[in-house]
């Protein structure tokens, strides 16, 4: 591989350097707030997507929950005013739709727990806020992109995808496509890097990657997915 297409991780998309794609982040101002509580477990794997969402949306915010440290007080990070509503697909969730949206109080904060289903599940129960926040879930997969991780019953989505198309259905289309049209470019990217694409079938291109230089014939996969 040429120097020129650096392996060495971004700090903060954390795709191979010349692989990139915080230049092209869409920073979508939304009214509602995001509040993403990541079990800390997930927090450095190469396949979280929730670190994408705080690149994506200006008022998102990341808090790891599952440590050592006590947890935190997560109602600090509500801004004051706006409801919170937990975006949990479990028993007695409200299905999202414009509809129902057009019904709720404004400002939302949406709350998204981020972990396998057991550890989202139990930070539903455990967690103050959001045991007592109403619980909202999406009615199927709209999004036709590859998942990142295996996904055998087919319908679950990544934890972008469901905040993509939540956002874009409390706040429409203009929200929710460029998102999703970010998501599907980082996605690709990081299969590229595993040896599940060809360099020609990257979605979007990667004509802002450095040139000069060619890929392995094969790029081993960073971690389990």
């Amino acid at each position: 591989m040429s120097v020129d297409r650096d392996p060495t991780p971004c700090p903060i998309c954390r795709l191979h350097k010349w692989l990139c794609l915080c230049a092209q982040a869409p920073r979508v101002a939304t009214r509602t707030s995001l509040l993403l509580v990541v079990h800390v477990h997930d927090l450095g794997r190469t396949s979280n997507t929730a670190r994408l969402l705080t690149l994506a949306v200006r008022n998102a915010t990341i808090v790891g929950h599952g440590g050592r440290e006590p947890p935190a007080d997560l109602a600090s990070y509500v801004p004051a005013g706006a409801t919170p509503v937990v975006l949990f697909p479990g028993r007695g969730a409200r299905t999202l739709t414009p509809e129902f949206a057009a019904t709720l109080p404004s400002p939302l904060a949406l709350i998204v727990p981020d972990g396998n289903w057991k550890q989202a599940g139990r930070m539903v129960k455990r967690l103050p806020l959001l045991a007592g926040a109403m619980k909202v879930a999406l009615p199927t997969r709209a999004f036709e992109g590859t998942a990142l991780r295996r996904n055998l019953l087919g319908h679950r989505m990544s934890t972008y995808e469901a905040v993509a198309q939540t956002l874009g259905v409390l706040e429409g289309e203009a929200v929710g496509g460029p998102l999703l049209d970010f998501y599907r470019r980082a996605t690709d990217r990081m299969l590229l890097v595993r040896g599940k694409l060809k360099l020609g079938d990257v979605y979007g291109g990667v004509e802002d990657a450095l040139p000069g230089s060619v890929l392995p014939s094969h790029s081993p996969d960073p971690g389990p997915c």
